[in-house]
């Protein structure tokens, strides 16, 4: 089955989100706007409003080239649920020691993220008395060995 993505582009003669290559997974985000959220964190509008067919939701995460920026996402992933229309926003956190709000501007009409379609599995939540046992067992972070 495969995904539509219907995208409404608020800002006249945009760049349409699209992938750089046919074989790329994501769909490149390109920073329109910015506001400072709070003390470091930075929301950067992408110009778009997206709906994505039934069965499917998106994901923003950062393209691997944020790492040559003092930027990197305040959230890790982001998650668009299908049923959202709003504006779609990449928050990021600056982490360098210049003026914030100068490298903030100096990112706008540039990708900053990508969009991932990702399909939607139906989940049944069932609420029991016992889990399996297993040979990790409740062991903590690092318990899977080194």
């Amino acid at each position: 089955m495969t995904a539509l993505l219907n995208i409404k582009c608020h800002y006249p003669a945009m760049t349409i989100p699209q992938k750089a290559h046919a074989s790329d997974a994501g769909i490149d985000l390109t920073a329109y706007a910015v506001k400072q959220k709070r003390d470091h964190i930075y929301l950067f509008d992408t110009g778009i409003s997206a709906q994505i067919s039934q069965g499917y939701y998106l994901e923003i995460v950062p393209r691997s080239s944020i790492i040559n920026t003092d930027f990197m996402m305040a959230n890790s992933i982001g998650v668009i649920d299908p049923d959202y229309r709003g504006k779609i926003f990449v928050p990021l956190r600056y982490i360098g020691e210049n003026n914030g709000e100068k490298e903030a501007n100096a990112l706008l009409n540039t990708r900053i993220a990508q969009l991932l379609i990702r399909q939607l599995p139906s989940c049944e939540i069932a609420v029991v008395e016992e889990l399996n046992t297993t040979v990790r067992g409740e062991g903590g972070f690092g318990s899977s060995g080194k």
